[in-house]
C-alpha cells in the first residue's frame, strides 16, 4: 500500500507547478492529530531531519462493501520514512504484530481507556491516526513530523492504472511445506500465486502484500513482500510504457491521491523532501530496515517482541531511544482477534484532470526515470 503513497508523492510533488500541486491538494483528505494531555511527545529532531509516518489502512470506508466488512479499521502497513539531515533516507517497517505499549486514550464515545499492551495495529483500530502516532513515538522516542495514509481503494486503483505489476515468489523448502507453510495460497488475504513470476492486477497485488499466514516468518516475510512490491512499482512507473503515456500517469496519480489522507498540518508541498529523496530508490539512496523483534507469546497471542537493548541500538542512528515505560512494567493486555478475510474488488478510475496537469505530471515522472531504471531497488528480488 505504501507504494501507492510514494508513487503519488514523487509524481505530483517532485517537479510539478503550483497550480497542479494545488489541484491535487484539493483531492486529498485531512485528519486532525490530537494528543492526550498526559502524552509526553518526543522533541523534534531539528537540523533538517524529518520523520514521516506512512500508513496503509485496511479501512473499508467508501468501498460500498467491495472489500468485505471488518470491525473497525486497522493499520495494515506502517513505515517510518526517516529523512536524515545528512542526506540519508531509511524506510523503517513496523510489523503489525509488534507488542507495544498503547498510551491512554479517549474513544469516540467519550470513554477513557488506560494505557495497555497490545499489537501495534490495534492502536489505529482503537484511536485512529492520533493514537497510532502516539504509540510509534512512545515506542521509538522519535517525533513524527507528518502523517500520510492510503487505503484499499488507492492501492488497488494505482496498481490497475499501471496495468498491473510483476512480482517474484520463491519456492518454500520441502521441510517448511511439510510443516504446513504455504506461500502460494492464503484464504485470509485471498492470494493465490505460483513459484516464479506472477503478474498481478490491483486485487491480486493487494492480496500479495497482505498475506502473512502461511509465510515462514509471518509479518517479517510480509514486510519483505511489501519491499519487493515497492521496488517493482517504481520500476513500472519509470518504464517507457508508463512515461510515454501521460493519461496513464494521470490515472495513477488520480487513483492514489483520491484515497490519500494527510494530517491537518501537512500539504503535498510539505512532502517535497520525501519526493526528492525517493528518486534515488534505484541507486541505493534509500535503505530499507525492519524493527528487530522475535516471535513470542503474550496473553495467549502470537506476537513479535523487541529486546530493549537491541531496539535501542537499532533506533540510535535515527535519533530514537527506548522508553523504559514502553518496554517494561505490568499493563493490561487485549485479547486476540480472529482475522478478517479480504474480498477483492473492481476499482473504477476517477475523472481525468486538465491538460496542464498531464504535462506537469509527465515532467515529474521523467525526473524519476534515471534513478529507477538504472538498478533494482533493495528488496525487489524474489521473496517468500
Amino acid at each position: 500500500m505504501i507504494a501507492a503513497v510514494l508513487a503519488a508523492i514523487v509524481l505530483v510533488v517532485a517537479s510539478t507547478g503550483w497550480a497542479v500541486l494545488r489541484h491535487y491538494d484539493g483531492r486529498v483528505h485531512h485528519v486532525p492529530l490530537t494528543f492526550s494531555s498526559d502524552v509526553d511527545r518526543p522533541s523534534a529532531a531539528g537540523g533538517g531531519t524529518q520523520n514521516i509516518l506512512l500508513v496503509g489502512s485496511d479501512s473499508r470506508a467508501g468501498t460500498n462493501g467491495e472489500f468485505g466488512s471488518a470491525q473497525g479499521q486497522r493499520s495494515d502497513t506502517t513505515i517510518l520514512a526517516h529523512l536524515d539531515a545528512s542526506g540519508s533516507t531509511t524506510l523503517i517497517s513496523f510489523p503489525r504484530d509488534l507488542w507495544v505499549r498503547i498510551p491512554a486514550y479517549t474513544d469516540t464515545r467519550g470513554t477513557r481507556h488506560d494505557a495497555q499492551r497490545s499489537k501495534l495495529n490495534s492502536a489505529y483500530s482503537y484511536g485512529g491516526p492520533s493514537l497510532l502516532v502516539s504509540t510509534i513515538e512512545g515506542f521509538t522516542g522519535i517525533r513524527i513530523n507528518h502523517y500520510v495514509q492510503i487505503d484499499f481503494v488507492g492501492f488497488q486503483g494505482m496498481t490497475d492504472a499501471l496495468g498491473g505489476v510483476s512480482v517474484c515468489i520463491k519456492e518454500l523448502p520441502p521441510e517448511l511445506k511439510a510443516r504446513g507453510f504455504d506461500n502460494l495460497h492464503d484464504h485470509y488475504s485471498g492470494f493465490s500465486g505460483q513459484v516464479g513470476e506472477n503478474r498481478l492486477n490491483g486485487a491480486q497485488a493487494l492480496a500479495f502484500v497482505r498475506q502473512r499466514y502461511g509465510l515462514p516468518e509471518s509479518d517479517i516475510d510480509r514486510i519483505r513482500r511489501q519491499q519487493q512490491f515497492l521496488g517493482v512499482v517504481f520500476q513500472r512507473i519509470a518504464s517507457s510504457d508508463t512515461l510515454l503515456n501521460p493519461s496513464k500517469l494521470i490515472n495513477v496519480v488520480d487513483a492514489a491521491t483520491s484515497a490519500l489522507t494527510l494530517d491537518e498540518g501537512t500539504s503535498l508541498g510539505d512532502l517535497r523532501g520525501l519526493a526528492v529523496r525517493m528518486q534515488s530508490i534505484g541507486t541505493g539512496g534509500v535503505a530499507f530496515a525492519t524493527v528487530p523483534a522475535a516471535a513470542a507469546t503474550r496473553a495467549g497471542q502470537s506476537v513479535l517482541l523487541s529486546d530493549p537493548t537491541q531496539l535501542g541500538a537499532f533506533l540510535e542512528p535515527f535519533g530514537g531511544r527506548v522508553d523504559e515505560q514502553s518496554s517494561t512494567g505490568a499493563l493490561p493486555v487485549t485479547p486476540a482477534r480472529t482475522p478478517a478475510t479480504a474480498v477483492p474488488a473492481t476499482w473504477s478510475g476517477s475523472a481525468s484532470v486538465q491538460a496542464a496537469s498531464i504535462a506537469a505530471v509527465s515532467t515529474a515522472a521523467s525526473a524519476v526515470t534515471a534513478a529507477a531504471q538504472e538498478a533494482v531497488p533493495a528488496g525487489a528480488g524474489c521473496t517468500y
